[in-house]
């Protein structure tokens, strides 16, 4: 693995973890709806938006975001190396470069956070809301599948830390 690929092995060596997270919130959803039904509530279509985007503030995220998409690109297609080999190289002017750079790393996380991380939230909105109504509608329609999801949910995630135990006494 190369050294830009440190979120693969933090998401590998927390796999476990993350989708037992991910399960637990997908079973209390399915029965907070459940429940929603059994108060007699009619179903409607609903437009939720459970992210929203960090403030300027936060400029860890920014760079971040902004190093793994355009500063990557930048970066892929040889920008910085031809603007070194132009500056330093050509002009040997280190102090100019330097400033270049951060001017424009200053630009890439303004592009960031006006127009991609909105842009960014608002799809992750748009489709978690999309995926909540069609729960919604089937829980509505048919509410033994959702009984069964919960029940097989949970049938799984006991089943898969069954094995595990057991393979650790062993």
């Amino acid at each position: 693995m190369k050294n830009n690929d440190w979120y693969k092995k933090a998401l590998l060596k927390n796999a476990k973890e993350i989708i037992s997270s991910g399960a637990t919130y997908t079973i209390l959803a399915l029965v907070f709806l459940l429940w929603h039904f059994a108060l007699g509530f009619k179903f409607q279509w609903q437009s939720i938006s459970p992210l929203s985007a960090p403030s300027i503030f936060v400029r860890v995220f920014y760079s971040a975001f902004t190093f793994c998409t355009i500063g990557l690109l930048l970066y892929v297609i040889k920008f910085y190396k031809v603007l070194h080999d132009i500056v330093v190289k050509a002009f040997g002017m280190w102090e100019l470069y330097n400033f270049i750079k951060a001017v424009l790393w200053a630009f890439l996380m303004y592009i960031s956070y006006a127009y991609l991380v909105p842009w960014l939230f608002n799809v992750l909105n748009a489709s978690i809301s999309i995926l909540f109504n069609i729960a919604n509608l089937v829980l509505y329609a048919l509410p033994p599948v959702g009984i069964a999801l919960i029940l097989s949910i949970i049938y799984l995630l006991s089943n898969k830390k069954l094995k595990h135990e057991h393979r650790r006494s062993n």
